[in-house]
């Protein structure tokens, strides 16, 4: 199977590559009212054109009509040199907070978290939306992850508008991005502006960004003839039809937007079979909890907090201390049983 990097990024820039649409081979199914019909529409082609990263490899398998998506997990493009790092995540929201409740995690800490994961090219348009979680629901063209709004399973802390800055450090970075507590897991919760703003012709549709769990492509807050898109203009999910760079005949697809929240995407349009995040299933062994959610919450990774945690039922006291955070925080962070769940989020 042959691998398809298709940017090329030089030092902390991204280099556009110009791409003509009428030379995009594949159209839509046919549209009834703005809204695709199901049956799926193939996005190789459109794929295969995207501006992806040198630190991304794209992997086509006609036969099973997924690609795969393998990167660092950094973004190409770089990062900021200073992050701020809530000392206790429980008490987010954190705009209102002081300087000394945060220390500064500096932009060489942090680490690549590798990303392997298959996506379909061949995205089916549903009319029940659902909902995305918390962590990884897509993978941008810079090699790193697409988050949705949030900070908190309740989706009560937009992460944009949740923004601090003290002494030239940020909570998230000028390009809407930012690593979890621990240095790991560079994800984006806005228009990924280090792209666009390369990769965005005035006058024209933004460029594909990324590419959602569902198989949809993403795109940047600019439409047709290079206006504006603010979530008015969109669906409950973020998205609509039109003629993109890459899908000259139109294709159902998201906006990541700058006017307000919704600023990423918070529910898919397309069939998903599985949460965008990898790690252990939901609920996990039987003692165990849903890490992926609790990691998240306390700004760590999830591999670190499965270690914290250790075999069968967690020793909270102990895996609190490993991580450094209070017992109160991490027994906020760890979710209740099933059956008594906190109801999801609007």
């Amino acid at each position: 199977m042959a691998h398809h990097p298709k940017t090329l990024y030089g030092a902390a820039l991204i280099v556009a590559l110009g791409m003509g649409a009428g030379a995009l081979l594949f159209a839509l199914p046919a549209c009834v009212s703005g809204a695709p019909l199901a049956g799926g529409v193939d996005t190789t082609p459109g794929i295969e054109r995207a501006n992806w990263a040198d630190n991304v490899t794209i992997t086509f398998a006609p036969e099973d009509e997924t690609f795969r998506y393998e990167s660092d997990g950094l973004p190409a493009g770089g990062v900021a040199d200073a992050y701020l790092v809530p000392d206790d995540p429980s008490t987010m929201p954190f705009i209102d907070d002081p300087a000394d409740s945060f220390w500064t995690l500096a932009g060489d800490e942090i680490v690549a978290t590798p990303i392997d994961v298959t996506i379909t090219t061949r995205p089916v348009y549903v009319e029940e939306p659902t909902l995305t979680d918390l962590g990884q629901i897509g993978v941008a063209i810079d090699g790193a992850r697409i988050f949705n709004d949030y900070e908190d399973r309740e989706r009560t802390v937009v992460a944009l508008e949740d923004n601090v800055v003290h002494d030239h450090a940020a909570f998230v970075d000028e390009c809407n991005g930012h690593p979890l507590g621990d240095g790991t897991t560079y994800h984006y919760h806005g228009v990924p502006t280090c792209i666009s703003s390369e990769l965005d012709v005035p006058g024209q549709h933004s460029y594909m960004i990324g590419v959602l769990q569902d198989g949809f492509p993403v795109y940047a807050d600019k439409g047709a003839g290079g206006e504006v898109v603010t979530s008015d203009d969109l669906d409950e999910c973020g998205g609509h039809v039109e003629p993109t760079p890459e899908f000259a005949d139109g294709i159902y697809h998201y906006h990541m937007t700058a006017d307000g929240a919704p600023y990423s995407v918070d529910c898919y349009h397309g069939e998903v079979e599985a949460p965008a995040r990898r790690g252990p299933p939901p609920g996990g062994p039987p003692g165990r909890p849903d890490v992926g959610a609790a990691a998240e919450r306390l700004g760590v990774s999830e591999a670190a907090l499965v270690e914290a945690l250790g075999e069968g039922p967690p020793d909270v006291e102990a895996a609190a201390a490993r991580l450094g955070v209070s017992v109160e925080a991490l027994r906020e962070a760890l979710p209740s049983p099933p059956d008594q769940a906190p109801p999801r989020g609007q």
